[in-house]
């Protein structure tokens, strides 16, 4: 089955000096403003976790660290 490229969704990719964070584990900050950018629903709970879904409600991301500090 092919997919026409106008169903596939769009690559987003940080620009080259921005890579730094994606081999950090420190902190969700770049990733969820990036989903928040890009029109995803994101909700926080006091365990620091965070859950996030797709505007089209078919894709979910979670970031349940372990540290409550995180």
């Amino acid at each position: 089955m092919n997919a026409s490229s106008t169903l596939l969704p769009a690559v987003v990719r940080p620009a080259v000096e921005e890579h730094a964070w994606l081999s950090s584990d420190h902190c969700a900050s770049p990733v969820l403003e990036l989903l928040g950018g890009l029109g995803w629903a994101i909700v926080d709970t006091p365990e620091a976790n965070a859950h996030c879904t797709s505007p089209d409600g078919r894709v979910y991301v979670g970031w349940l660290p372990e540290d409550t500090t995180a």
